[in-house]
């Protein structure tokens, strides 16, 4: 039986997603999230670390169930089991290619889905342990890192031996770390032609020398591209220095600060935004950032969202959903209408409010690219709340005295009743009567006067509030 195991339901037809996740609640089984598109179920996957990804093949949007499980799987290892109604023979091979851990026809029995999860767990649990028992468990928590580093790494021994790519590496290259795993760098990193060049026309002594921007890394097919690479060190359980760590710049990347300003306008926008102090970035419809100032950058790094983090896709950066959620902004496409809200951050132990400002760009009536703006509206919060705490002492205080005016009226009767009485009673029989009589009727009297000012003072402060 099923002991608490988090599930991560992606299927763009709520209906069945909501059927779905009520049979794997009665089975005992935990429901982390549900997403209906690939690009948010990344997101949701790196955020709700689920243990197993249900995943529909077709999913509304750009991206469909098999290129979001491949992403799901190159960054967080998750067993995924695919859903579809549709079996035929290309979709089914492409799923296969992608080793999944179970593939379900819908409909489906519980049973079938119960079966399926469980040996999918399993299996993933053994492969788990297997890597355990032939890594190392420092290698095994840097590798895992590294996978999900924004940019090209290349780890390899001290003698160049290459050791680990990550899942960026491949995508460039087209190579897998099965087929470049304990090879020479060489198989992947060169010179570029001009630095040849350079060192045959050097005059003696004889000596080569390559700078960091005259490499090139290499692809399958013979071609070639220009890189920059920077080296790094690693170092073991021992605290010494033992791998070698390549990080790589392709024009791309190197370009980063040019490419994500984007065409003139966005960095017109983004220029004056910095003007105002206002944290904003710029994204597209790919989910990428094509520009943000040094604001939000500051903003996005004290809720731990490096600048290298800014250069990947949204939905693979981890925690972004504090300021975006994937699938809020992939609706704000397809409506095109400008919002306007208000959410609470916890920065350091800290409370702050943020304003959030979304608004579309346009060309022939089409949302190319949406801005967000980020306007910190604490102080105005906080100033709001004290408002509303002196609105509610107020509105108590003037409960309070409202209720004694009603009493007021209620013994007023009784007291002048006792004083008609008195006088028909005593007469003029004693001065000291008479005193008391009258100081009860003054008395009687000022306390009608003081409610008159009452309602007069508490009619000017309600207009001022």
């Amino acid at each position: 039986m099923p002991h608490g195991s988090k599930i991560l339901v992606v299927e763009d037809e709520m209906i069945i997603s909501m059927e779905i996740k009520q049979k794997l609640l009665e089975m005992g089984y935990i429901v982390v999230g549900q997403a209906i598109t690939g690009e948010s179920a990344i997101q949701k996957a790196g955020e709700t670390k689920p243990d197993l990804v249900l995943m529909d093949i077709r999913l509304k949007g750009e991206m469909d169930g098999i290129s979001a499980a491949q992403r799901i799987m190159d960054l967080y290892d998750l067993p995924i089991i695919f859903l579809t109604a549709h079996s035929d023979k290309a979709t089914l091979e492409r799923a296969v290619a992608l080793s999944p851990s179970g593939y379900l026809l819908k409909p489906f029995k519980e049973r079938e889905l119960m079966t399926n999860i469980e040996m999918s767990l399993h299996k993933h649990r053994i492969k788990q342990k297997i890597r355990e028992e032939t890594t190392p468990k420092t290698s095994a928590g840097l590798y895992q890192d590294l996978m999900q580093f924004p940019v090209p790494v290349i780890v390899t021994t001290k003698n160049d031996i290459i050791e680990f790519i990550n899942s960026s590496v491949s995508k460039i290259s087209g190579f897998s770390l099965h087929e470049v795993l304990n090879k020479p760098l060489s198989i992947l990193i060169g010179e570029q032609t001009q630095a040849i060049e350079e060192n045959n026309e050097r005059s003696e002594p004889k000596y080569h020398l390559v700078m960091p921007d005259q490499l090139v890394l290499k692809k399958k097919g013979k071609l070639e591209i220009p890189v920059t690479v920077s080296v790094g060190l690693i170092s073991g359980e021992l605290k010494e220095y033992d791998r070698n760590l390549y990080v790589i710049q392709t024009e791309e990347i190197a370009d980063v600060s040019s490419s994500l300003l984007g065409p003139g306008a966005i960095k017109y926008f983004m220029s004056i935004m910095g003007a105002l102090d206002f944290p904003a970035f710029v994204v597209d419809r790919k989910m990428i950032l094509v520009g943000y100032n040094q604001q939000f950058c500051d903003l996005a790094r004290k809720v731990g969202i490096s600048q290298y983090m800014l250069n990947r896709p949204l939905f693979e950066t981890p925690n972004f959903s504090m300021f975006a959620d994937i699938q809020d902004l992939q609706d704000a496409y397809k409506l095109g209408y400008q919002d306007k809200k208000v959410k609470k951050f916890r920065i350091n132990g800290d409370f702050i409010y943020i304003q959030i400002i979304r608004i579309p760009l346009k060309k022939d009536d089409i949302t190319t690219h949406i801005v967000m703006i980020f306007q910190d509206v604490t102080a105005e919060k906080q100033a709001l709340y004290e408002s509303e705490k002196i609105k509610q002492v107020f509105s108590n205080l003037v409960s309070s005295l409202e209720s004694f005016q009603i009493l007021s009226k209620e013994i007023k009767a009784p007291f002048q009743e006792m004083i008609r009485k008195i006088e028909d009673e005593q007469g003029n029989s004693g001065k000291k009567t008479d005193d008391w009589v009258k100081n009860l009727n003054n008395l009687l009297h000022e306390l009608d006067v003081a409610w008159v000012d009452y309602a007069a003072i508490k009619d000017q402060i309600q207009k001022n509030i």
